[in-house]
């Protein structure tokens, strides 16, 4: 009786492990990388921050001056927009649909792409409440930071891929 408990977690796990399922690990980036120079255009202090703490827990190492680097990793384009998604019965904005967007590229100190300009798209859902604005406005402000932190991740696996 107590090997018939056990099977069906047996039978998940060999299931699992069938299909090619496996968490998503660290994706680290090659050492022949070298230095890398993060282009983010304007004053987007939080993008360069992530991506900064990104690749070097990564193993890359950073530097100020594109001079200096053996690669560019150009941000072209990062932006927010917002649509409303819908609206109650007296005509007010119940939810909206917060969208981020942005290019990004890896050049070699040749100029060469190492990695080809791409783009990355991420969409989060957000409610709003007129009687609780602040709430609101800070269910917003995270809804920012964590499309920020996906974009992040994609641009990282997406470079790991290629690179690879």
């Amino acid at each position: 009786m107590k090997r018939l408990c056990h099977l069906p977690v047996l039978v998940a796990v060999l299931l699992l492990a069938g299909c090619g399922f496996h968490v998503r690990g660290n994706y680290q980036l090659p050492d022949t990388l070298g230095a890398v120079f993060i282009d983010v255009p304007g004053y987007d202090y939080d993008l360069r921050h992530r991506l900064q703490q990104a690749l070097t827990s990564r193993g890359v190492t950073l530097v100020d001056d594109a001079a200096d680097a053996d690669a560019v990793l150009q941000i072209t384009r990062p932006r927010f927009a917002t649509r409303v998604l819908s609206v109650g019965t007296d005509a007010r904005v119940r939810e909206h649909e917060l969208r981020y967007t942005l290019g990004f590229q890896l050049r070699g100190r040749d100029g060469k792409y190492l990695v080809p300009p791409q783009s990355v798209e991420l969409l989060r859902d957000v409610t709003y409440d007129e009687t609780n604005i602040l709430g609101s406005q800070s269910e917003q402000s995270a809804g920012r930071l964590e499309l920020q932190d996906q974009a992040v991740q994609q641009i990282v696996r997406r470079l790991a891929a290629r690179l690879s």
